[in-house]
């Protein structure tokens, strides 16, 4: 539906582009979808992923120490990477700031601002992906999705 020229999406919607992200074939063939359409969306899909394992870590109730280490992990592969550029995933540098300065606080929000910032993002190539993938039978995503992976980096080249 469109309310001020502004795409709302149904909550069954979001509700199935979460599940998806959730499921590891699906993510998988997204993540690869996503690949082609940006530098750092294909990232998104993983920090999205290890958000939720880093929120079920803290909802399981382990210790602080395996908590702790979480947070380092992620922020040391997506926020302040040793591999430039620092900011390995598409949020302002505000969120990774914040990010930064609540490394030390052991709560599954943490990376919160982050996770929703980034689950917008993505979901507005969610359309086109279920559309992408209706004409093809889940076995050939991934292959169709290399082809055209492929073409575009002979494009580049030539």
């Amino acid at each position: 539906q469109h309310v001020d020229n502004k795409w709302v999406s149904s909550s069954s919607e979001i509700i199935a582009f979460r599940k998806a992200l959730l499921d590891p074939v699906t993510a998988n063939q997204f993540q690869h979808f996503v690949s082609l359409k940006g530098d750092l969306l294909e990232n998104g899909v993983l920090f999205w992923q290890e958000v939720q394992k880093y929120k079920d870590l803290c909802h399981s109730h382990c210790d602080d120490a395996t908590v702790q280490k979480k947070i380092t992990a992620i922020i040391d592969c997506f926020i302040n990477s040793a591999v430039p550029p620092a900011l390995q995933i598409d949020i302002p540098t505000e969120q990774a700031k914040k990010i930064l300065e609540r490394r030390k606080e052991l709560g599954p929000y943490i990376f919160r601002e982050a996770q929703i910032t980034i689950f917008a993002l993505l979901f507005k190539f969610w359309p086109k992906f279920c559309k992408f993938r209706s004409n093809l039978a889940s076995d050939k995503i991934l292959l169709a999705l290399e082809r055209k992976k492929e073409k575009k980096m002979r494009k580049s080249e030539g």
